[in-house]
């Protein structure tokens, strides 16, 4: 079985008690449309029926109370072996170890989190200050479960030749640079590399993310430029705030610069051309089997997909 199988199931058991797809789907934290292609799945895989609906009454068929009783069952004994195995075994193994970059804002992972300890209340977060490359080598080495990176390459130069470990994109954002309402180029709507160089940067430090920095130093030279930095920080909000004192222009990504820092009033963020966007991608062990780690990946995947239908909308 599947661990998808098993979330339908438990999306299943929700809806049983409830009957009532938006109440269900809130329970659940998907949308009820999401919920109604999740159940129709379930009634085709299994070949019956499960529930009625008619308007907005919903109520289980007799195969559906059958189904009910017996998912039940299925996982009580799942929770009793789960203690029992992890007594005999003398660890907890609802642990999730995750490697990030906390400068970086990672919309998918608040959601996708709230999402994984409705399936899992014993869910425990680790988090582990990583960027993407050090992200590998901590998979391989069994330090973390999943890793949350942001690159502005190609991930495939990060990963072991041998296929051990996965990569999967979830967003990608574009260059932005903060600056004043009042800043000449303010009203440009974007820019190009060119401009960029000319002004006084404020950035990330390299030991925020190694990687990147060097891609986009690399990139700027290419070009034929080199940026002009008057300060380097660790701490986001440090770059808003010397931005908005024009001691330089902030440069980001959506990663960084997110609505709740480009809506502030009195700052513009300006996309900037001739710069490869930052992508975020989640690494994870190809030889994972652990359910929780794979219904994480898959629910930091579906938030991903989310957050890019609300970008289009």
């Amino acid at each position: 079985m599947r661990t998808g199988e098993l979330r339908q199931f438990h999306y299943f058991l929700i809806l049983a008690q409830e009957l009532h797809f938006g109440r269900a789907a809130e329970l659940c934290f998907i949308t009820q449309p999401a919920l109604s292609q999740q159940i129709a799945r379930l009634e085709e895989s299994i070949g019956v029926k499960l529930f009625l609906r008619e308007g907005r009454q919903v109520a289980l068929t007799p195969a559906g109370e059958a189904f009910r009783d017996g998912v039940r069952q299925v996982f009580r004994l799942i929770e009793d072996t789960t203690r029992l195995t992890r007594a005999a075994g003398g660890f907890d193994d609802y642990r999730l170890a995750i490697g990030m970059v906390e400068y970086a804002h990672v919309p998918v992972l608040p959601a996708a989190l709230k999402r994984l300890q409705a399936l899992y209340p014993e869910a425990k977060l680790a988090r582990h200050e990583l960027d993407a490359a050090a992200q590998i080598d901590a998979l391989q080495g069994g330090r973390i479960d999943i890793g949350i990176g942001v690159v502005m390459d190609d991930p495939a130069a990060l990963l072991p030749a041998d296929g051990s470990i996965g990569a999967a994109p979830l967003l990608a954002s574009r260059w932005r640079l903060l600056v004043t309402d009042d800043h000449p180029l303010a009203q440009a709507g974007e820019i190009d590399i060119a401009q960029l160089v000319r002004e006084r940067i404020v950035m990330f430090a390299r030991d925020v993310n190694p990687s990147v920095y060097d891609a986009l130093q690399a990139a700027c030279r290419r070009a034929g430029h080199t940026l002009r930095t008057v300060y380097e920080t660790t701490q986001p909000q440090a770059g808003v705030q010397l931005a908005r004192e024009g001691v330089g222009s902030m440069l980001g990504s959506g990663f960084v610069l997110g609505e709740q820092v480009t809506g502030m009033r009195g700052m513009t963020a300006l996309p900037v051309r001739g710069l490869a966007p930052l992508a975020m991608h989640a690494f994870w062990r190809r030889q994972e089997a652990r359910p929780m780690v794979l219904d994480f990946l898959d629910l930091a995947q579906e938030e991903a997909r989310r957050c890019e239908m609300a970008v289009r909308t």
